[in-house]
């Protein structure tokens, strides 16, 4: 890229927008062409668009913003086993390593090397989660070795000829190897997607390199968020919280300090790893969290990379359940990793009330329903997801099954019964789930769901916030807890297994957020909308607003 264009921020500006659009067509192509419903209709999938070290230039405005974050940082890992020296063009590299990749074995991370004149200047990489990776589907692994099959990174595809022994191997270790291998493929054309567009925009505007561009725009990040940074009042601000964990509770720990534009944060006292149970979190997700966390508070508009990161100094002590030591398990690492962001507002409440929100009804509650015959007449294995109601802020009532941080939402009933043999009896807002407040949060959801095939249906679940509901903030009530049933009474596992016979049902709550600002500060009018719309039942209403309706 030439001088003069990094110098015109207009043409700058219209170069970076060009590169977002690149990333969301691929994104567009990964959705389109994936054949499970995890990224297809709940959007747990990533793409980012790196240099030729690496270094993100831009990522996509759609997917999970936290997986896309992560991105770089395997790409580099990768790498660091394959060099750019190894790289010729058609190569695509893999993995599915939850310690240099994403934080669980079903993120397949792949990353595409983009050659212009012989030479590498770009990588295209995406990120999803897959349908199946065999082992257990359940979050009482001891090791991460239980959890699935597992490959550090390889060249999938070399020299535009696939590998077909890692794709054998990947067939014979999953339960649907049709959707598992139709989404890694569908990552693929994602990357070629970029690769493509990319080629017309270097062809259109005489860049021959991409390090000057990334090194621009990131600085261009850096400098808006440190910028953000700054209007916080220097000084160390702290907060604990508790999870439901595996066997016991979770204790999860931060200091944030700030100095000047720089945010250091200190995990020191985190509970320490756990096992059985893969509720830890990998490094690179923890990070990802703080920083995505962080970037939504203080400045929501610029677009991302890892200019954001540069202000960030992130320590969390090796061996605790936010930086485990390998082979700890780590399927369920969401199940922690989703309270972070209640952590990190909850510290920065006292010093920016007007910038955080209440805590959310995350994470989302995860069941997975495998069978040996679906519609198809083959095995099959559904992630169905429950997202929770987002918490209130300091102006404005939290959303309803909104998920937070992750945007992975439930696929429409429609889908869930067209392709799997369940049928979804109901589906509606929980009443009166959100926390109570001058601001209300979000309303959880009601599922049932019964198994209408003739055969015995497995159940795997990873829910949380059982026993600890969404706090709130600034005098509001926490928000209601989740729950999980066997035909309406019977207690399921929240973190296990069960089985569902033939039209036994299975009920499921997820939380509401959690509420912002003493009750009685509520305006009535906003009282009277919430009996009106049935959001609050009359009796709980005059329990908290003293009868204002």
């Amino acid at each position: 890229m030439t001088k003069s264009r990094i110098d015109d921020p207009v043409a700058l500006e219209i170069i970076w927008e060009r590169c977002i659009s690149i990333v969301d067509e691929a994104a567009d192509t990964l959705v389109r062409a994936a054949f499970s419903t995890i990224a297809r209709e709940s959007n747990d999938y990533g793409c980012v668009l790196c240099d030729a070290d690496g270094l993100s230039i831009c990522n996509t405005t759609k997917g999970t913003p936290p997986m896309a974050i992560i991105i770089p940082r395997t790409v580099r890992a990768m790498l660091e086993r394959i060099p750019a020296s190894e790289l010729e063009p058609g190569d695509v590299l893999f993995t599915n390593d939850p310690y240099y990749g994403a934080g669980h074995l079903p993120d397949f991370c792949v990353a595409m090397p983009i050659f212009r004149d012989g030479a590498l200047v770009a990588i295209a990489a995406a990120c999803s989660h897959v349908a199946d990776v065999g082992g257990t589907i359940a979050p009482d692994a001891r090791e991460a070795y239980e959890e699935g099959i597992c490959f550090p990174p390889v060249k999938l595809i070399r020299a535009g000829k696939p590998d077909q022994v890692i794709f054998s191997i990947i067939e014979k270790n999953v339960r649907v190897p049709e959707q598992v291998i139709g989404d890694l493929n569908a990552l693929v054309a994602s990357c070629n997607t970029s690769a493509v567009e990319l080629q017309k925009l270097m062809d259109e505007t005489g860049m021959d390199e991409l390090r000057s561009l990334s090194a621009t725009l990131n600085a261009r990040t850096e400098m808006a968020f440190r910028a953000a940074v700054q209007e916080i009042p220097d000084g160390t601000y702290s907060s604990s919280i508790e999870t439901d964990g595996y066997r016991a509770p979770v204790t999860l720990k931060c200091a944030i300090t700030i100095r000047g534009s720089d945010i250091e944060v200190d995990c020191t006292g985190t509970s320490p790893q756990v096992s059985p149970g893969g509720v830890n979190v990998v490094y690179n997700f923890t990070y990802a969290f703080f920083s995505y966390t962080l970037k939504c508070m203080l400045d929501p508009h610029t677009p991302y990379n890892e200019g954001v990161t540069r202000p960030l100094n992130l320590f969390i002590p090796e061996g605790t359940v936010l930086n485990p030591r390998f082979p700890a398990p780590v399927f369920a690492r969401n199940q922690t990793a989703h309270y972070l962001p209640a952590l990190i507002m909850a510290a920065l409440a006292e010093a920016i009330p007007g910038r955080v929100i209440a805590a959310c009804g995350a994470p989302a509650n995860r069941t997975v329903f495998t069978g040996p015959v679906g519609h198809d007449g083959r095995p099959f294995n559904f992630m169905m997801i429950c997202s929770g109601g987002m918490g209130a802020g300091a102006s404005q009532d939290g959303y309803s099954c909104t998920p937070f941080p992750s945007n992975s939402g439930s696929p429409p009933v429609e889908i869930v019964e067209s392709v799997v043999p369940l049928m979804v009896r109901r589906k509606a807002l929980r009443v009166d789930s959100g926390g109570d407040g001058q601001y209300r949060g979000g309303l959880g959801i009601e599922m049932v769901v019964e198994n209408s095939s003739p055969n015995a249906v497995f159940v795997s679940t990873r829910m949380d916030r059982i026993d600890h509901p969404p706090e709130p903030l600034a005098g509001g009530k926490e928000g209601a807890p989740a729950g999980i049933w066997l035909d309406y009474t019977k207690p399921f596992p929240s973190k296990g297994r069960g089985e569902l016979k033939p039209n036994e049902k299975l009920v499921i709550h997820s939380p509401g957020g959690g509420g912002y600002g003493p009750p009685e500060l509520r305006d009535r009018l906003k009282i009277e909308e919430d009996l009106r719309e049935g959001y609050v039942s009359a009796a709980a209403s005059a329990t908290n607003h003293g009868g204002q309706h």
